[in-house]
């Protein structure tokens, strides 16, 4: 073999080296995520309104960058009509005891990944079980979290997948709330359109005590998150019943809901999807509905 066809070869095993190694770590990263954690908390603002929001998006797995620069200015906006208090972080140091207390509401916006040390996890469980309000978005229920607890009590179902083509997918949602529900539903629409990335997942909410606020018409839609070559088992949806947003209320007055949309930039710009998240920060912090 001459220098030049060696020379080739070589650097043709070098390319694909190297693009495996960089499959494999986005891989890793997505499943898993990085452990890079924060020690030291922020410096909270002084004056605090009655009611206060932490925002919270911090990635260790998949970066929804798009998605989360895009829900700080609406949630802003949002606190800003309300009259509330809303601090924006992406360092989890904010989570000890001292600082958490001082939120009436934690919305987790596509925070993944392994994100919180033992001790900050320990005092946000606290948090919630002391009587805290949780609102968790789209990346937040992904499987990168590898936390028992927030699975089972805040998230309330596992995530198997999301379709790969098409990825982002116009669909028909429908509500299941009504004026007898303890959660403030009124006004919101009976059935609505939007495109976005829809999460498949092993289980459903409901089987844990979850009160599904809109499912998914999956007719028509393709389901499939198999990739040629390397995963060939998640051709599969979850049916007639595809729960997309839940609630429930925790033993010691806590209260959780998730939405699996808010993939793309453009869904905090939705009225309909910001008014659906405007009534879960709501409910969360007990401003409005019960937990009867």
């Amino acid at each position: 073999m001459n220098k030049f066809l060696k020379f080739v070869l070589y650097s043709f095993l070098s390319l694909l080296l190297i693009g495996m190694i960089g499959i494999g770590t986005f891989v890793y990263k997505v499943k898993y995520g990085l452990p890079f954690y924060d020690s030291t908390p922020p410096t909270l603002p002084v004056e605090m309104k009655d009611f206060s929001v932490l925002l919270f998006s911090k990635t260790n797995g998949f970066p929804h960058s798009e998605a989360i620069a895009s829900a700080i200015p609406a949630f802003e906006k949002m606190a800003k009509k309300n009259d509330w208090s809303i601090y924006a972080t992406n360092n989890a140091a904010v989570f000890n005891k001292e600082q958490l207390a001082k939120f009436d509401v934690v919305i987790w916006s596509n925070a993944t990944g392994r994100n919180l040390t033992d001790e900050q996890r320990i005092a946000f469980r606290e948090y919630m079980e002391n009587g805290g309000g949780f609102l968790g978005i789209h990346g937040t229920g992904d499987d990168s979290h590898h936390w028992d607890w927030y699975y089972n009590e805040l998230i309330g179902a596992h995530f198997s997948h999301h379709p790969l083509s098409p990825q982002i997918q116009a669909a028909n949602l429908h509500l299941e709330c009504d004026s007898t529900s303890s959660y403030p539903c009124m006004g919101l629409p009976a059935t609505f359109n939007r495109a976005d990335e829809w999460y498949v997942f092993f289980d459903n909410p409901r089987t844990k005590g979850f009160k599904v606020l809109y499912t998914l018409a999956e007719k028509g839609l393709e389901m499939s998150g198999n990739i040629k070559y390397l995963v060939n088992d998640k051709d599969f949806g979850m049916g007639t019943d595809h729960p997309i947003i839940w609630y429930k209320c925790l033993p010691n007055g806590g209260r959780t809901f998730y939405s699996a949309m808010g993939h793309t930039g453009a869904s905090f710009q939705e009225p309909t999807h910001l008014e659906i998240l405007e009534k879960g920060i709501r409910w969360t912090g007990k401003l409005e509905g019960s937990c009867n």
